[in-house]
């Protein structure tokens, strides 16, 4: 009988072959273009808020990270950045 951790049982399983050219099956690779340096958001700006506050923006928010509808809100709806 062999031993615990022998592996002599099994057999090496024959690979499949595709039938396609492995161009077809092989997954295409996406590469997104790098951002422009002046281009990239690397810049924080940190706030303090209430509790009342901050319950009022998760609330306005939604399901939307708290960063990204501020940053909405900054962008379109005031002419801060113009």
């Amino acid at each position: 009988m062999p031993k615990k951790n022998d592996l002599s049982l099994f057999k090496p399983v024959a690979s499949v072959q595709p039938s396609e050219p492995k161009s077809i099956l092989a997954p295409k690779s996406v590469v997104r273009k790098a951002k422009k340096p002046e281009d990239k958001e690397s810049e924080i700006v940190a706030i303090k808020l209430t509790k009342a506050e901050l319950a009022k923006l998760e609330e306005k928010a939604g399901l939307v990270p708290k960063s990204t509808y501020l940053k909405h809100i900054l962008r379109n709806e005031t002419d801060i950045f113009k």
